[in-house]
């Protein structure tokens, strides 16, 4: 595995799941950005993967979500502030 811990910079990075009971992998989670629209609420979660990392040096954890879809979701529902701030151009 070619991951390196985002806060830390570790190498030595393991895998797994999320689990909600012993032995039951949890439901299908989705993300939803903050900075979105205050009524966008159609077609604005993304789901993300039951792979998750984390780092054996600082125990952050972390996953990874569809960057197609996070981003459709920030055309079309995000804020103007939020748009600059991942630097999606201005709608004209």
């Amino acid at each position: 595995m070619d991951e390196l811990c985002p806060q830390c910079k570790n190498e030595k990075i393991g895998d797994g799941k999320i689990f909600n009971q012993p032995d039951y992998v949890a439901p299908r989670a989705y993300f939803r950005p903050n900075g979105l629209r205050t009524f966008a609420l159609l077609g604005v979660n993304i789901r993300i993967e039951n792979r998750f990392f984390v780092c054996s040096k600082c125990g952050f954890m972390w996953a990874k979500v569809s960057t197609e879809q996070l981003m459709r979701v920030i055309r079309e529902s995000g804020t103007q502030q939020t748009k600059l701030k991942l630097g999606i151009p201005a709608e004209v």
